[in-house]
């Protein structure tokens, strides 16, 4: 455990982030599942995750997000993305919001 913690140290913000958000991959995957009772497995596509600074029309800004994308219920082409607030470099897992709906080849599902 020393060591893990360790080496963890030596990781950038970002990549501490990442671990941190697939430590909470099951809380992710079950707000993606309950929006939509037709939803029964989530896959995340943690390659696709991206950080961004938000705009609220003030000079400061609204902050800091990351976005997690991914299908479910293993369909090739099916979609949706997640909105994680980011503060002070922590990622505030309870402010999970939909990015993007749940779509399939770019059809909203019903």
């Amino acid at each position: 455990a020393w060591l893990a913690q360790e080496t963890n140290l030596f990781l950038s913000p970002r990549a501490k982030q990442l671990a941190y958000l697939k430590e909470h991959e099951e809380e992710i995957k079950e707000f993606v599942k309950s929006l939509n009772p037709k939803v029964e497995s989530v896959q995340i596509d943690w390659k696709q995750t991206q950080w961004d600074k938000i705009g609220n029309g003030t000079p400061q800004g609204g902050g800091e997000i990351v976005q997690v994308y991914g299908g479910f219920n293993n369909i090739s082409n099916s979609s949706w993305s997640v909105i994680i607030k980011i503060t002070d470099g922590k990622i505030l897992i309870n402010s999970i919001g939909i990015g993007s709906p749940l779509r399939i080849g770019g059809k909203l599902l019903d």
